[in-house]
């Protein structure tokens, strides 16, 4: 398969015979300029494909002396400092600084930096061409190079060829570039296709040419651009799916909290309105007035701080702080404040002295919270125990479904059969949050209809 390039030298020597020594001498400077101009686009765009996998090598010697084998073309990786990291041809630890070297002088300055000279490592002229890029905030310049030798070594096999023909006619000339411009519009009017197929979004592009090595290296990174922008339009439909699942999700949770905060806040004015038009209300009745705004406010001010806890377990800015403790007789002195808040509602407990190294306060918010969950999902008794080493808050209320079960500790989570009355929904997701912390996690055991047993193993 030969060279774009030959065809056309082979074209523009038969049409200009009669000027073959002033035509040489143009042609080249030209051709060589072209060839170097040509294999830098090529080693540009070898530079784009390895930097896609740069990010996931390991042994990057043997990455670079794998590119070698396989593109006939020095590899070499260097930091911002200029210290070679990869060789592919050389020891690396025995190579110079390379910032100076003026193919990563003008990289620093623009996105490809190119520079034919000669190389004291290997003792001759290279092609060199680098690009600037970074992984993870850090520096690198990713150099791949060529053998002028092996860049010339067409060029010269040109003009012996040239030389052998040189008594060919010009009118066999003309018509064989005609049969060229031909080939290469029939060439040019398929790639067009194919990029009017892309632009169309229909990335099942079949393209294929052997008419010369250019159009076959065209259409193979056509190829793979196809596959790339299609990837890409399916990355892009995932993403603003999950955006507009975000949105969703933000418009439902601030419809939750508002919710919530409304009862509220109603009773508060309720009340507070009702004192204001009574002045002369009945002491015990302005009295029971004036708790219901207090015990609304200290509601608000409990939803407030459970919001702003479960952001801080969320962002990491939370950290415990151990101690050593009886944790049946915390249990005992939480299930007695449920008691005495709920003295209709039997808590049933059988807890034995278990002492524990954690974070008391953030125990004690665990054990309310799991208290206060099967409270509000269930109207039977409820019963706290602690037994194998593990705490178990069960009750027999409504059950959980199988398919929502995993997703009950997530925040502001909530199933569509219950309202929005538990807090926002961020009672289990802190008691998740905390026993992560203590190296623990919660486990749940749910029969819909039946019941539920919410437990952790003790710290």
């Amino acid at each position: 398969m030969l060279r774009l390039h030959q065809y056309f030298t082979r074209a523009l020597l038969l049409l200009f015979l009669s000027t073959l020594a002033l035509s040489g001498l143009v042609s080249y400077l030209t051709i060589k300029n072209n060839n170097i101009e040509k294999y830098q686009q090529e080693l540009q765009m070898s530079i784009e494909v390895i930097k896609l996998q740069l990010s996931s090598i390991d042994d990057l010697d043997a990455f670079a002396k794998a590119i070698k084998e396989k593109t006939e073309r020095r590899f070499t990786l260097i930091d911002d400092m200029g210290k070679v990291l990869a060789e592919s041809d050389f020891d690396e630890e025995k190579m110079n600084n390379h910032l100076y070297r003026e193919e990563i002088i003008k990289a620093q300055r623009e996105p490809y930096g190119s520079a034919v000279r000669y190389s004291d490592t290997l003792k001759t002229n290279f092609l060199y061409v680098a690009n600037r890029f970074k992984i993870e905030d850090k520096t690198f310049f990713l150099r791949l190079s060529s053998s002028m030798d092996g860049l010339m070594h067409n060029f010269y096999d040109l003009w012996v060829k040239i030389t052998l023909i040189f008594t060919v006619s010009i009118l066999f000339g003309l018509y064989g570039a005609y049969v060229l411009s031909q080939k290469i519009r029939l060439e040019i009017n398929k790639i067009i296709q194919n990029l009017q197929q892309i632009e169309d979004k229909d990335y099942k592009i079949t393209l294929s040419s052997h008419f010369s090595f250019e159009f076959f290296e065209i259409a193979n990174f056509l190829k793979k651009l196809a596959t790339k922008m299609e990837k890409r339009a399916k990355q892009k439909r995932k993403y603003t799916a999950k955006i507009k699942l975000i949105s969703q999700q933000r418009s439902d949770v601030i419809s939750a909290i508002s919710h919530e905060f409304k009862n509220p806040i109603a009773s508060i004015m309720g009340y507070a309105q009702t004192l204001i038009d009574d002045g002369d209300a009945n002491p015990q009745i302005r009295e029971r007035f004036l708790g219901k705004i207090v015990q609304n406010g200290q509601k608000i001010s409990g939803m407030i701080d459970r919001l702003a806890l479960a952001t801080k377990f969320e962002n990491g800015d939370f950290s415990i702080q151990n101690s050593e403790f009886d944790i049946g007789k915390l249990t005992q002195e939480v299930v007695q404040t449920f008691r005495e808040k709920h003295p209709g509602r039997t808590i049933a407990y059988e807890i034995v002295e278990q002492r524990i190294n954690a974070d008391k306060t953030m125990m004690e918010i665990v054990l309310s919270n799991l208290i206060d969950n099967a409270l509000k999902y269930s109207q039977e008794a409820l019963h706290v125990s602690i037994y194998d080493h593990a705490l178990h808050v069960k009750d027999h209320g409504i059950g959980i479904k199988p398919e929502d079960i995993d997703k009950v500790t997530h925040k502001f989570f909530r199933s569509n059969t219950h309202s929005w009355d538990n807090s926002m929904g961020l009672g289990l997701a802190l008691v998740s949050y905390i026993l992560k912390l203590h190296n623990t996690n919660l486990d749940i055991q749910s029969t819909l209809g039946e019941g539920s047993d919410f437990s952790f193993k003790l710290p």
